[in-house]
C-alpha cells in the first residue's frame, strides 16, 4: 500500500516586519510592566524610560503581535489560513482599542482598560490611566484596519492597507513636527502635549512595518524596484527631505540669531531650497542620461547579439524551437517551419497535438518534453515521428528554459534530422546480419565438413584395424604354428635352440606392436565393452610404457553415449595422455570422467611442469584438434595452467539428442548378421 509522505511546513520569516513588530512588542510590554510599583530598572521607574499608558502598550503589543503573525510566509495552505485567521483577529482587537478611544471624545462613550481591570482604577497609578491621546487612538484605528486589510486588493490593483500606512506616518508626523517647532498647539485637542515624540517614533516604526510586510504590493514594489524609477526615488526622496527640514532650521537659527530680519526667512528659504533643489534634479537628470546612455548601448549590444543568433538560428539546417510550460510554440526557426510544413503564425502559439499529423507522435513529443520539465535537467531522444514531407527520424537534444530566478518557464530544443543515417545504419545492420548468418552457415558446413572427415577418419582407421586383425593377425597366428611345428623337428643343438629363441622373441615382438598399433588405431574393447573399459584400459597402458602413475576415475553407472562421442572421448584422452608423456614430465595423472544431468565431463589433470609463460598463448595442433572435435559436437574445452603446478584440461559435452542416441543401424546390422548365423 502506497502511502503519501507528510508535508511538512515551512516558515519563511521577513526580518525588517519582523524587527519591527519585536520592538513594538518589547515597548508595550515595558510599558505594561510599569503598571507595578514594586519594579526598578536601573534605580530608574520603567515610565521615565517608556512613557507610554497602559492603553496605549497593550495596543502596541498587540499590533506587534498582529504584525509578527503577518510577518512569515508559510508553505502549506491549512497552516497560511490559521496564521491568516489569527492575524485578522488581534488586528481587529488593536483597531477596536484605537475606536474606543475615539468613541469616547466622540461620542462620550466611556470604553477604557480600566473597564477591564477595575482594581487599577484605585492604585496610585490611577493618573496613568487616563484615556489616551486622540492622535494615538486614530493612529491605532489606521494601523490595525491596514493589518486587517494587509492582503486585500481593489478590482483596480490598489491596495487600501499601503494607503492606511502612508496616513498613519502623516498623521504621527502632526505632534512630532509640532514638538521640532515648538509649537505649543496643533489642535483644539493639544496633540503634541499628548503624543509625545517617543510614540510618534513608535508608529512611523508601525507603518513602515505595514508597508514593508508586502514588498509586492504596488507602492513598495515601486519603491523596490530595480527599474531607473526605484532607485530614482530611492535617492531623490529621503534626499530632499532631509534638506529642506536641515535648510529650515538653518534659515530659523539664522533669525534668531539676526543675521537677518525675519520677513526675510521666507524668500531665503524659497531661494535657497529652489537652488538645492535643482542641483539634486541636475543629478538626478544626469543620473538618468548615464542609465538611458548604458541601456542605449545594452539594447544596441542585445540587437547585434540577437541578430548573429538569429543569422545563426535562419541558416541552420538543424531545428531550433521554444516552448513555454504549457507546451506552445514560442519561437520555431526556418528549419524547424520546413519541418512541419507550416508558416510561422500556424506554429506559434500551438501546442504539439495542433502542429503533428498523428496524435500518437503527439503524445510522444508531449511526454518527452514533460520529462524535461519535471528533471529540470536536459535530455537527449530519438524519436520516429511522421511529418507532411515523410517519415523522419530526429534527434533531439532538450534542455529547461529557466528565467534569472531559476524558475522552468519552458524548454529550448535543437533536433537534427538523422533519417539518412538511420537508413544507412539500417542497412549495414542488415547487411551484418546477413554476413553473420553467412559466416555461421560456412561455419557450420565446416564444422560438418570436419565432423565428416573425422568420421571418415575413424571409420578407416576401423578399417585397417580390422584388416590388421584379420589378415596380418592371422598370418602372424599361421605363422607361428608353423614355426612351432618347425622348432618341434629341429635337433636340439645350441646353434638351432639360440636361433629359434630369438625367432620367438621376434614373433612375439611383432605380435604386440601389432596388437599395439590395432587398438592405435581403433581399440575393440571401445566397440565392445564401451567408452568406460576403454579409457581405463588407455590408462593402464600408459602407466605400463610410460611409468606415471595414472588414475582413472569413472562413474559406476552405464553410459549410454552416440559412437562419436565414444571415440571423441577416447581420441582426447589419447591426445591428452601423449602430450603428458611428451612435454609434462609429471610422475601423477588423473583421468576423471563425470555424467552430470545435462552435460559429459572429462578432466585430465597432472602434476607436470605446466605450460611455459611464453607458450601460454600457443595453441598446438593436438589442442586444436581437441576443441574442434568437442566444437563439433557442441562442446568445449578449457585448459589451466601455470608453471611448476601442472596443466587441468577440462572438456564439457552437452548431453543432446544427437549425442545420446544409438547407432540404431549398426545393431540392426549385427541383427541381421546372427539371425544369418543361426540360420
Amino acid at each position: 500500500m502506497l502511502t503519501t509522505p507528510p508535508v511538512r511546513t515551512t516558515f519563511t520569516p521577513l526580518w525588517a516586519p519582523l524587527l519591527a513588530a519585536l520592538l513594538m512588542a518589547g515597548v508595550g510590554v515595558l510599558a505594561m510592566v510599569n503598571v507595578r510599583q514594586d519594579l526598578w530598572v536601573l534605580n530608574y521607574r520603567l515610565f521615565d524610560l517608556v512613557p507610554i499608558l497602559a492603553n496605549t502598550a497593550l495596543a502596541f503589543v498587540l499590533a506587534g503581535l498582529a504584525l509578527v503573525l503577518r510577518s512569515f510566509k508559510v508553505s502549506t495552505p491549512r497552516a497560511s489560513t490559521v496564521f491568516a485567521v489569527l492575524a485578522s483577529i488581534v488586528a481587529l482587537c488593536v483597531a477596536l482599542l484605537g475606536l474606543s478611544t475615539l468613541l469616547q471624545y466622540m461620542f462620550g462613550v466611556h470604553v477604557g482598560i480600566e473597564r477591564v481591570f477595575p482594581t487599577l482604577a484605585t492604585s496610585e497609578y490611577k493618573a496613568y490611566l487616563e484615556r489616551m491621546a486622540p492622535l494615538p487612538a486614530l493612529g491605532f484605528t489606521l494601523a490595525g484596519l491596514s493589518l486587517l486589510l494587509l492582503d486585500y486588493r481593489t478590482a483596480r490593483d490598489h491596495y487600501p492597507s499601503e494607503y492606511g500606512a502612508f496616513i498613519l506616518a502623516g498623521v504621527m508626523g502632526i505632534p512630532l513636527i509640532g514638538h521640532l517647532y515648538n509649537v505649543m498647539s496643533v489642535d483644539e485637542l493639544n496633540a503634541a502635549h499628548t503624543v509625545t515624540p517617543f510614540i510618534s517614533i513608535i508608529f512611523f516604526i508601525l507603518a513602515l512595518g505595514i508597508l514593508s510586510a508586502r514588498p509586492e504590493h504596488r507602492l513598495m514594489s515601486l519603491w523596490n524596484s530595480t527599474s531607473p524609477g526605484g532607485p530614482l526615488l530611492r535617492r531623490l526622496l529621503p534626499n530632499s527631505l532631509i534638506l529642506l527640514v536641515i535648510l529650515d532650521f538653518a534659515i530659523k537659527w539664522g533669525v534668531q540669531n539676526r543675521y537677518y530680519d525675519a520677513d526675510k526667512a521666507s524668500p531665503l528659504l524659497i531661494l535657497l531650497s529652489s537652488s538645492l533643489l535643482f542641483i539634486m534634479f541636475c543629478r538626478t537628470a544626469a543620473l538618468l542620461n548615464r542609465e538611458y546612455e548604458g541601456r542605449q548601448q545594452g539594447e544596441a549590444a542585445l540587437a547585434e547579439s540577437n541578430a548573429l543568433l538569429r543569422a545563426v538560428s535562419d541558416n541552420t539546417p538543424d531545428a531550433i524551437f521554444v516552448k513555454d510550460s504549457s507546451g506552445r510554440m514560442v519561437f520555431a526557426n526556418p528549419a524547424k517551419l520546413r519541418l512541419l510544413g507550416k508558416q510561422r503564425d500556424e506554429v506559434i502559439g500551438y501546442r504539439s497535438i495542433d502542429l503533428y499529423p498523428l496524435r500518437e507522435d503527439a503524445e510522444q513529443v508531449k511526454l518527452e518534453d514533460q520529462s524535461v520539465l519535471d528533471a529540470g535537467v536536459p535530455k537527449v531522444f530519438e524519436t520516429t515521428i511522421h511529418f507532411a514531407s515523410g517519415v523522419h527520424t530526429m534527434h533531439s537534444t532538450k534542455a529547461p528554459w529557466l528565467n534569472a530566478n531559476g524558475q522552468v518557464m519552458g524548454l529550448v530544443g535543437i533536433s537534427t534530422d538523422i533519417t539518412e543515417r538511420k537508413r544507412m545504419e539500417d542497412s549495414l545492420k542488415a547487411h551484418e546480419t546477413q554476413l553473420e548468418a553467412l559466416v555461421a552457415a560456412r561455419t557450420a558446413e565446416v564444422s560438418e565438413l570436419i565432423g565428416h572427415l573425422e568420421t571418415t577418419r575413424e571409420e578407416e582407421k576401423r578399417s585397417i584395424a580390422r584388416e590388421l586383425h584379420d589378415d596380418l593377425g592371422s598370418a602372424l597366428t599361421a605363422l607361428n604354428m608353423h614355426l612351432s611345428l618347425l622348432f618341434q623337428q629341429i635337433p636340439a643343438e645350441p646353434k638351432f635352440t639360440e636361433r629359434s629363441l630369438k625367432i620367438k622373441a621376434l614373433l612375439s615382438s611383432i605380435t604386440d606392436a601389432t596388437r599395439r598399433i590395432q587398438n592405435g588405431l581403433r581399440p575393440d574393447k571401445l566397440d565392445v565393452f564401451g567408452i568406460k573399459i576403454a579409457i581405463a584400459e588407455q590408462a593402464a597402458e600408459f602407466e605400463k610404457y610410460t611409468g606415471v602413475t595414472c588414475n582413472a576415475s569413472l562413474p559406476d553407472d552405464r553410459l549410454i553415449y552416440a559412437p562419436r562421442v565414444d571415440i571423441a572421448l577416447f581420441r582426447m584422452v589419447q591426445e591428452s595422455l601423449n602430450n603428458i608423456a611428451k612435454h609434462a614430465q609429471a610422475t601423477r595423472v588423473d583421468v576423471i570422467l563425470d555424467d552430470a544431468d545435462d552435460e559429459i565431463m572429462l578432466t585430465i589433470r597432472d602434476n607436470g611442469v605446466g605450460i611455459p609463460t611464453a607458450q601460454s598463448g600457443v595453441i598446438t595442433h593436438g589442442l586444436r584438434g581437441m576443441r574442434e572435435r568437442a566444437g563439433y559436437l557442441g562442446g568445449s574445452v578449457r585448459v589451466s595452467s601455470s608453471a611448476g603446478g601442472g596443466t587441468t584440461i577440462a572438456i564439457s559435452i552437452p548431453k543432446t539428442a544427437e549425442n545420446m542416441q544409438i547407432e540404431v543401424d549398426d545393431e540392426n546390422e549385427e541383427g541381421i548378421e546372427a539371425e544369418k548365423s543361426r540360420s
